[in-house]
């Protein structure tokens, strides 16, 4: 069964009772899902592996669960991202991090540990290891999978490796930054050793000893990072809560260098069709990994089947004027971060580039972003008539009204003024095409068989380079970003130190545009200044021309679109009042008490 696609529901019993059809046991006599004793659960693979998945399916999933929350994209709508972009969260207010949503999770994982020795042992091995190996590394992954959410969010946090009754005491101190990392390091480790080097049929999307190791690549390059080195936060009464507070950082760098190679040297993954014989066919491969359902890049993913009515929903991030409301608009500051397709920076100020900004960018920015006049997908077939091409339609078009003398207007069928779906939630001039499958009919199913990819290869390629940069290995660094910038049809780096450095902020920023990384680099790099100001869009108008029967050139103007400013509590989140009450052992993260 391919347990991954199932989607959670509040129990896993209720789970179990919803997978009956797929599982390869026969469950006609087995007992209603209420009653199964403690023993039958621990004893039979099948119900295991359905507590297990429960595990997984509460990892959350999302196309904008950070992206809008940081400088990559904005949403007409408020909530937590306009908090956060305003630096209005509090301990009342708290927003992204679910601590209480974390921890529930790594209670489950805690009690699967406590009993999944009483499952019989059975020597046959499946993808080179025992079922119980397997069940057992798993576990140990999605536990450190949650306490690396955690640990990003917040810094230190209480390590809790048992299941509570309600006899016990329930409070328990943060535990220091450094000891939550080595905790991680360690489990992935320990589940790296248990875990197959790859799944086959249907334990494709469990994790793998890859996942495990690329998980620790994560981990110990965001601890290697500035915001973790020592003093850093010397002025606040824990500092170890947050960071090192001594120690040797080349070592740190040392270690996340040999996590990510670690990683790569398994020789299982690679990046997808590396070698594109155009900028043409660079656009083309970029979005097929997004839209493939399988990749050679794939770590760690989420596979989802809209057969069995368990897609993943599309209708918050296709443009309103193709069946969805757009929730997703790339910024002009995501959309200037693209190079031209020369390698040089773009800018405004260029009088060129300015008048024609979609002209001449990075082959991924096509496989990205949807822009005014970009081809897209065919019109349902009531606006055909409008628009028998389907390109994006966000631009207003002038139009002489002869019997009043006055110029009217005309609204695209993407932009906020459409009539179509009451103009969408986009406020930015672009949409996100990246993960969009085009041949997806919004009038006719919301959903879509995506595949989700938590880890891709490209993201341990990216940590191992940064690593070497940091070491002032520049010429290993350059060797392989210049893998991912082949892949995508552009120049390779020949920039040393600092300048190299920026570059490749840059191009991680534009690789993993969209896939939840840029809201924790502005962080870990200490950068958020500048993520963190008054966000732009594009205003598009095509104006009358001088007969005043045409209007055929847009003029594209930036203009601002929200509010927003940096305060260097925003660094960390806080952590919710409500956990501070129920545990009078958690000291608050600095600037929300």
């Amino acid at each position: 069964m391919n347990n991954i696609k199932i989607k959670a529901l509040a129990t896993w019993a209720a789970f179990a009772l919803m997978s009956l059809g797929s599982c390869k046991k026969d469950f006609l006599d087995t007992k209603p899902s209420t009653q199964f004793a403690e023993s039958d659960v621990w004893s039979d693979p099948n119900l295991i592996q359905l507590n297990l998945n429960s595990i997984y399916n509460q990892n959350p999933f999302s196309f904008y669960l950070t992206s809008l929350s940081v400088d990559e994209a904005r949403s007409y709508d408020g909530g937590n991202d306009f908090n956060m972009s305003n630096m209005l969260l509090t301990p009342d207010n708290a927003g992204w991090g679910d601590w209480n949503g974390k921890y529930r999770a790594i209670r489950d994982c805690n009690i699967f540990l406590e009993n999944i020795d009483k499952l019989p042992d059975d020597p046959t091995l499946i993808d080179g290891v025992t079922l119980k190996n397997r069940l057992k590394g798993e576990a140990i992954f999605l536990r450190a999978w949650y306490y690396q959410m955690l640990v990003s969010y917040f810094g230190g946090v209480p390590l809790i490796t048992k299941s509570y009754i309600l006899t016990d005491d329930f409070s328990a101190p943060r535990n220091t930054y450094e000891e939550c990392i080595k905790f991680i390091s360690d489990e992935c480790d320990m589940a790296a050793s248990l875990l197959p080097l790859i799944n086959t049929g249907d334990n494709n999307g469990r994790a793998t000893k890859g996942a495990a190791l690329a998980l620790k690549s994560r981990v110990l390059l965001y601890a290697a990072s500035k915001l973790h080195e020592p003093n850093t936060f010397a002025g606040f009464a824990k500092p170890e809560l947050l960071g090192y507070t001594g120690g040797d950082n080349v070592q740190r760098w040392q270690a996340a260098k040999s996590a990510a190679k670690a990683v790569i040297d398994l020789g299982v993954y690679s990046l997808y069709q590396p070698n594109p014989e155009s900028a043409e066919q660079a656009t083309k491969n970029y979005e097929d990994l997004f839209t493939s359902k399988e990749s050679t890049e794939d770590i760690f993913v989420r596979y989802f089947n809209v057969a069995a009515n368990l897609g993943a929903d599309f209708w918050p991030v296709f443009p309103n004027g193709f069946g969805g409301i757009e929730y997703n608009g790339a910024t002009s500051e995501t959309v200037d971060a693209f190079e031209m397709s020369d390698g040089t920076v773009f800018s405004r100020n260029n009088p060129d580039q300015n008048k024609e900004p979609y002209k001449n960018r990075d082959p991924r920015f096509y496989a990205t972003i949807l822009y005014e006049g970009a081809k897209f997908r065919p019109r349902p077939s009531n606006l055909l008539g409008v628009d028998p091409v389907g390109v994006l339609q966000v631009g207003t078009w002038e139009k002489w009204d002869a019997a009043t003398g006055k110029i009217t207007y005309i609204y695209g069928l993407d932009s906020r003024n459409s009539a179509v779906y009451g103009g969408g939630y986009n406020n930015t001039g672009t949409s996100m095409l990246k993960f969009i499958n085009r041949k997806t009919d919004m009038y006719v199913n919301h959903q879509d068989d995506l595949t989700w990819r938590y880890i891709r290869y490209t993201e341990v390629i990216l940590n191992y380079a940064e690593a070497c940069i940091e070491l002032g290995e520049n010429g290993e660094a350059r060797t392989y970003l210049n893998m991912i910038r082949k892949r995508a049809g552009m120049p390779g780096f020949t920039e040393s130190g600092s300048a190299l450095k920026m570059k490749y902020q840059n191009e991680r920023r534009i690789e993993m545009l969209f896939e939840n990384q840029r809201f924790f680099d502005v962080r870990r790099w200490m950068i958020g200044p500048e993520a963190y100001h008054p966000m732009h869009g594009v205003d598009v108008v095509y104006k009358l021309n001088a007969d005043k029967t045409t209007a055929t050139i847009p003029t594209i103007t930036p203009v601002q679109i929200t509010t927003g400013k940096w305060e260097d509590k925003a660094y960390f989140m806080p952590i919710s009042r409500s956990e501070m009450n129920k545990n009078n052992k958690l000291v608050q993260n600095p600037g929300y008490n």
